[in-house]
C-alpha cells in the first residue's frame, strides 16, 4: 500500500507541475490577445495603474474557462508522454499495475477539478464578467476625444454636439469640425466650424480643452431681459479666427464607476438559478403575448360569423346558405373568404419572425446555462484524450504536447463556435448545440483510452498517405501521356 501511495504522489506531481505552468502561460497568452483586441479602448485614456491592474485581473478570471481545459489536455499528454519516453510507464506496468490504475489518481483529481469548474462557472465567472464589462464601459467613456467617430455627431459632452469628417489617430488631429453649443439653453443659436482641431484633458481631469484652427463662429445675439426675445428676429454675430481655444467643464466626467447593477441582467453575468428564473419568465411572457395576439386576430378576423338558427331551432348549414344565394352574393362571399384567408396567411407569416427572435433571445440565456456545466465535463474529457494519447506516443518534452493540444483544442473550439452560432440563430436546440462538440471529443477520448488500455498502438497513416500520393502521381502520368 505504501508503494501505491508513493506512486500516486509521483503521478500527481508529474501532472500538477506542468498543469500549473501551462495554465499560467496559456492565461498570459490569452490575456495578451485580450489586450491586443481592446488596445484602442485603453491607450491614451490616462488610466491609473490600479484601474489597469483591476481590468487585467478580471479579464484573466474570465479567460480561465478557455485556459483550464487546454492546460489539462497539454499537461496530461506531457505527464504520460514523459513517463513513456523515460520507460517509467513500462516499469510500472511490469510491476503489475494497469494503465487504468495509473490513471486513477488523476481521474480522482479531475473529478474534484470538475466540481471546482462548476462552482467557478456558476459563481465566480458571472461576478468577474460583471466587474470586467462594467469597468470596460467606464474606460471606453473616460476620454471623449477617443470616442468621436467620423461623420457621426458625438454627444459625450454635456449640452454640446460635435461632428468631424476625419481624424488622424497618430497626431489626434481632427478635421472639418462642427460644434453646436447648447449650454445657453437657447437651441441651435451658437455654431462653430473649424478646418481642424485637437482635444486634450487638463491634468486635474476637470476640463476638456478644444483647440480650433482656421474657422468661423456663428451666434445669435439674445437679449434675455426681453420677454418676447424668442418670438422676434435677433441680430446675428459672425467672426473668423485662425486659432481659438474652447473650454468645456468635465467635473462629472472624471473617471467614475458605473453602478454594476445596471449590467446584472446580461446572460453572461448570472448564475444557474438566475438563468432559470430569466428563461422561465421570458418564456411565459412570450407565450402570453403570442397567445393574446393570435387570440385577438382569430376573434376579429376568423370567428366573426356566428351560427344562426332558424325559427324551428335547427342549425342552418353553410351549404344550404350558399345554395340559396344569388350568383352576385356567392361571388361576394367567395371574394371575402379569399381576402380573409390572405389576411390570415399574411398574419401567420409575419408572426413567425417575432417568435424566431424570441427564441434567439431565450437561447442566449440557455447557452450560458449550459456553459456552467460544460466547463467541468470538458476538463474531464480533455484528460481522457490527453492521458491515453501521451501513453501511446511516448514522447517527452513540451513539443508534441503543445502541438497536439493545440490541434485538439482548436477542433473543439471551432465545433463549439459553430454550434453556439447555430443555437443563437435558433437553427438547433441549445441541448444539441452545446453538447455535441463534447460528445465528439468524448468519442475520441474513449477510442484513445481503449487503445492505450489494451496496449494497441495508434493506427498508422502511412497506407492512407501512400495511397493518396500514388493516386496523385497516377493522375499526373495520365495527363503527361495525353
Amino acid at each position: 500500500m505504501l508503494g501505491i501511495k508513493k506512486l500516486d504522489l509521483f503521478i500527481l506531481k508529474s501532472y500538477l507541475v506542468p498543469l500549473v505552468i501551462i495554465f499560467f502561460v496559456t492565461t498570459f497568452l490569452l490575456l495578451m490577445q485580450f489586450l491586443w483586441r481592446y488596445i484602442d479602448d485603453l491607450v491614451g485614456k490616462g488610466l491609473e495603474l490600479r484601474i489597469i491592474l483591476e481590468l487585467f485581473f478580471f479579464a484573466a478570471m474570465g479567460l480561465l474557462q478557455m485556459s483550464l481545459p487546454l492546460a489539462v489536455l497539454c499537461s496530461s499528454i506531457f505527464a504520460y508522454g514523459s513517463m513513456g519516453d523515460t520507460n517509467e510507464l513500462i516499469a510500472i506496468k511490469s510491476a503489475g499495475v494497469s494503465l487504468s490504475r495509473i490513471m486513477l489518481p488523476l481521474i480522482v483529481f479531475n473529478v474534484f477539478l470538475m466540481g471546482f469548474s462548476f462552482v467557478y462557472a456558476n459563481n465566480v465567472l458571472p461576478y468577474s464578467n460583471l466587474r470586467l464589462w462594467s469597468l470596460m464601459f467606464d474606460v471606453r467613456n473616460q476620454r471623449p476625444e477617443m470616442n468621436i467617430k467620423e461623420g457621426i455627431f458625438f454627444d459625450g459632452i454635456d449640452q454640446v454636439r460635435l461632428k468631424i469628417s476625419s481624424k488622424n489617430t497618430e497626431t489626434n488631429m481632427m478635421y472639418d469640425m462642427m460644434i453646436y453649443d447648447h449650454r445657453n439653453n437657447a437651441g441651435n443659436t451658437s455654431v462653430i466650424i473649424a478646418d481642424s482641431a485637437t482635444m486634450k484633458v487638463t491634468d486635474d481631469k476637470r476640463y476638456l480643452v478644444l483647440t480650433l484652427y482656421s474657422g468661423e463662429s456663428y451666434e445669435d445675439v439674445i437679449d434675455r431681459s426681453s420677454i418676447d426675445e424668442y418670438r422676434k428676429k435677433r441680430p446675428f454675430r459672425q467672426y473668423s479666427f485662425d486659432k481659438q481655444q474652447v473650454l468645456f467643464e468635465l467635473e462629472d466626467y472624471a473617471f467614475s464607476r458605473t453602478n454594476v447593477e445596471l449590467f446584472k441582467h446580461n446572460s453572461q453575468m448570472q448564475n444557474v438559478v438566475q438563468l432559470d428564473y430569466m428563461i422561465d419568465s421570458l418564456r411565459l411572457n412570450y407565450k402570453g403575448h403570442n397567445s393574446r395576439c393570435f387570440t385577438q386576430f382569430f376573434i376579429n378576423n376568423v370567428y366573426k360569423a356566428k351560427a344562426n338558427k332558424d325559427s324551428v331551432g335547427v342549425m342552418v348549414g353553410l351549404d344550404t346558405l350558399y345554395a340559396g344565394m344569388s350568383s352576385e352574393a356567392r361571388l361576394a362571399v367567395v371574394t371575402k373568404a379569399l381576402n380573409s384567408a390572405r389576411t390570415a396567411e399574411s398574419f401567420l407569416l409575419s408572426a413567425v419572425e417575432p417568435t424566431i427572435s424570441q427564441e434567439q433571445g431565450l437561447n442566449k440565456f440557455r447557452i450560458e446555462w449550459h456553459k456552467k456545466f460544460t466547463l467541468g465535463f470538458v476538463c474531464m474529457i480533455m484528460f481522457f484524450v490527453g492521458a491515453p494519447f501521451g501513453a501511446l506516443v511516448r514522447k517527452g518534452g513540451f513539443g508534441v504536447p503543445v502541438i497536439v493540444s493545440f490541434l485538439f483544442y482548436l477542433m473543439y473550439y471551432v465545433l463549439t463556435m459553430i454550434a453556439e452560432k447555430s443555437v443563437k440563430a435558433a437553427t438547433i436546440s441549445a441541448w444539441v448545440g452545446m453538447w455535441y462538440p463534447i460528445v465528439i471529443i468524448l468519442i475520441i477520448g474513449v477510442y484513445l483510452t481503449y487503445l492505450a488500455v489494451n496496449d494497441k498502438g495508434l493506427p498508422s497513416l502511412k497506407p492512407f498517405v501512400s495511397q493518396f500520393m500514388s493516386k496523385i502521381i497516377e493522375k499526373k502520368h495520365k495527363k503527361v501521356s495525353i
